[in-house]
């Protein structure tokens, strides 16, 4: 029987008090990330945030243009792995 454990937080950032109504443009700034990830799931979350942007009325521009918001993200992944050896038929671990 195999079994793993999962858990996800999530948090946010952002101001209460700004009106997301008048913004109409976005674009991704580079962000320091102290535990970088590959690039197969870096594309899959901006992919993501970039199509719900989009159902918001949001457009993507590029780098060098002005856009109203600066958006990126930030992930940590902490991994606890134990592997023991498991020693071969040859093997005599146990003797004294």
């Amino acid at each position: 029987m195999a079994s793993s454990a999962l858990s996800q937080d999530v948090s946010f950032k952002f101001d209460d008090t700004a009106d997301f109504s008048k913004f109409k443009t976005y674009k991704w700034v580079p962000f320091k990330n102290e535990a970088p990830i590959d690039n197969l799931t870096d594309q899959q979350i901006k992919a993501a945030v970039d199509a719900a942007l989009a159902q918001k009325g949001l457009t993507k521009v590029n780098r060098d243009s002005t856009a109203d918001l600066l958006i990126d993200y930030q992930s940590s992944e902490l991994r606890n792995e134990k592997f023991p050896k498991v020693p071969t038929s040859d093997e005599k671990p146990w003797t004294i």
